[in-house]
């Protein structure tokens, strides 16, 4: 996240969140890069989203990290979540609803995807 990046204090329910955990900084993480893909200014409902797909983010990457320490998940809860984040992605307008997969695409990942795909 950039540092000339700043977000209000992490507030849920009311509740001020202890932002210094690793997964409160993942979850700012997933807010500031989305907040970047919306140019910075988001409105109330593109925030609400983006609140939303970060949320979905971090139960998606707790079940990932599951599966790759071998641990069971429940698949179909994972695949909901998944299939309600491509959603909202898409409703906020930061992917398309399909785009070609044969590897012409090159794309960039961000840190967490990379570490993923260079730790075999």
């Amino acid at each position: 996240m950039s540092d000339d990046l700043k977000l209000p204090e992490l507030l849920i329910d009311g509740q001020k969140i202890d932002g210094r955990t690793a997964i409160a900084r993942r979850y700012r993480d997933q807010l500031a890069g989305l907040n970047v893909q919306l140019g910075g200014r988001p409105s109330i409902a593109e925030s609400m989203l983006m609140r939303r797909a970060a949320t979905l983010t971090t139960l998606c990457e707790r079940d990932e990290l599951k599966i790759l320490n071998g641990e069971q998940i429940d698949e179909h809860n994972y695949r909901q979540n998944a299939g309600v984040l491509k959603g909202i992605l898409i409703n906020l307008g930061t992917v398309k609803k399909s785009r070609d997969i044969r590897g012409d695409d090159y794309r960039t990942f961000d840190s967490h995807t990379q570490a993923v795909l260079d730790s075999d």
